[in-house]
């Protein structure tokens, strides 16, 4: 069987060259979100620290910090952060720092000017407060998972509307961003050639998400009513007292000792 000319030739096709910053750029951000949120489910100490104790601590240690007006009372609390910090991973570390060494610099920025009007220089300990909240934030958040935060927050009696969206909204943020991911790789395999409106696919990426979450927010419902949900949230069982509330109890007096010592000079 003889082939015509045209089917013998040999068809080579090239798309123009187009740039896929965008949809790369997005499917990063959205896998950056989930690589935080799936790792909280492996913290460093999840069985060890007490999460109602700690953020008791962190309650009372940010209050010593926001009022301290000395750095020497600063220089003290930095000392407790570098040792937790050793106990941590060195990628853990890094995050940490990183994260407080920005919101340091930029809240040097926002008073610098101030400083140059003069002020005096206890402007310059806010970002020192800043840089020192931010890595207590951190250090809490690399040791409690974030259900143990959600499930403390039922001891400083926080309404249980505001319990229930911040455990679902945790939850869905997972599912919805594995959606969104499998949505933008589809989405840049099938982007073939020049195309100077990606943002209208974007678009549609929205709106099927959108659709999804109303779907999966009407089968959550259905569910909760079926399983007898009431919408309250009961204190799990177990011991509600912890050796470790101990040595926190411990170190918050001590630092409220230096808090004295420093700042009120008894």
């Amino acid at each position: 069987m003889n082939l015509p000319e045209w089917a013998k030739q040999e068809e080579v096709y090239r798309p123009n060259r187009d740039r896929d910053y965008f949809i790369s750029r997005s499917l990063l951000r959205v896998m950056a979100v989930l690589t935080t949120i799936r790792r909280q489910a492996h913290t460093a100490f999840p069985n060890n620290v007490p999460a109602v104790g700690a953020l008791c601590f962190l309650l009372g240690w940010l209050l010593l910090c926001v009022a301290s007006h000395t750095t020497a009372f600063l220089i003290c609390q930095l000392a407790l952060e570098v040792v937790a910090l050793c106990f941590l991973t060195g990628q853990a570390s890094r995050r940490i720092l990183q994260s407080a060494c920005f919101a340091g610099l930029f809240s040097l920025l926002l008073v610098l000017p101030a400083f140059w009007l003069g002020n005096g220089m206890l402007m310059l300990l806010i970002p020192c407060k800043t840089f020192l909240t931010v890595t207590a934030l951190g250090i809490l958040q690399e040791c409690l998972p974030w259900n143990q935060l959600t499930g403390a927050l039922r001891f400083f009696h926080i309404p249980q509307p505001v319990i229930f969206l911040l455990d679902t909204t945790l939850h869905y943020v997972i599912l919805l961003g594995e959606m969104a991911e499998d949505l933008l790789t589809a989405l840049k395999l099938r982007s073939v050639g020049h195309n100077g409106r990606k943002h209208h696919a974007i678009g549609g990426v929205l709106g099927v998400l959108f659709l999804r979450s109303q779907e999966m927010s009407e089968v959550l419902y259905e569910a909760m009513i079926c399983r007898g949900f009431t919408g309250e949230y009961y204190p799990s069982p177990g011991k509600h007292f912890h050796r470790a509330d101990i040595f926190l109890l411990m170190v918050f007096l001590g630092y409220c000792y230096l808090f004295l010592s420093l700042e009120v000079r008894l």
